[in-house]
């Protein structure tokens, strides 16, 4: 369902020599926390979906923009092993700096494959094969500074059925001077998030798109939902 810039989970396949392939999953994709209130922690997981033990390193790079905020960026631990069809944790901090004016800012996270001992069992019982990935993995994680969570701007907004379906289109704005991970949810008449969301994918500042949602059953109200920070968005529009 998630994305990162399209998707809420990627699974990323890499070709080594010994096994033919091996893939991790990483999420959530994205960063999004505001950063000068305190509150820039954020954390990760990555699965290993191979049948071998697997190690990551963790840094933090430059994204050689003037946003680039990687300096005030840690992480811990840097280095995970994970054992097939394991998931572990790791956690990334901002600090905080009075100098950030009002705005959005970035880093890169890159995870990197280090080189981890073959498990296959030789007749000696010795491990002495190796294997070493060829890919790595570089994200582009954003952060925020001030109280940027004002309505999206809509417009074009219509409900309608389709072969007794319900549905609502609209464009949708975004000029909040940062971007969201978004999905599109339904609320029902106590104000309880239904199972339903379709993601919009990321929505940068300053970015129209447009939605077309079906409408669930039970559904009273349409919800903007926020992906990386795991909660529902201030803002509804009412279902006519």
């Amino acid at each position: 369902m998630k994305k990162f810039l399209m998707s809420a989970l990627f699974t990323f396949m890499f070709v080594v020599n010994v096994i033919p392939s091996y893939a991790l999953k990483f999420y959530p994709l994205g960063y999004d926390k505001r950063i000068d209130k305190g509150d820039g922690y954020g954390e990760f997981t990555i699965v290993n979906t191979s049948k071998e033990p697997m190690r990551w390193k963790i840094s933090v790079g430059n994204t050689k923009k003037d946003t680039d905020i990687s300096r005030l960026v840690t992480v811990y631990p840097k280095v995970l092993t994970i054992e097939p069809l394991s998931e572990k944790s790791f956690k990334v901090y901002v600090k905080e700096d009075s100098s950030l004016k009002e705005g959005e800012y970035s880093f890169n996270l890159n995870v990197n494959p280090l080189k981890t001992p073959n498990v296959q069992k030789l007749k000696s019982g010795k491990t002495n094969q190796t294997f070493e990935m060829k890919q790595a993995l570089e994200l582009e994680m954003f952060a925020y500074v001030g109280d940027l969570n004002k309505p999206f701007e809509l417009s074009k907004q219509e409900f309608y059925e389709v072969n007794g379906k319900k549905k609502f289109r609209s464009h949708v704005k975004n000029n909040n001077k940062r971007g969201y991970e978004l999905a599109i949810g339904f609320t029902d008449k106590n104000n309880v998030l239904l199972p339903d969301l379709y993601p919009i994918s990321r929505l940068f500042d300053g970015v129209e798109t447009k939605i077309e949602v079906e409408i669930p059953e039970y559904s009273k109200n349409i919800i903007f939902y926020d992906y990386n920070n795991i909660k529902v968005l201030d803002q509804v529009i009412k279902i006519k």
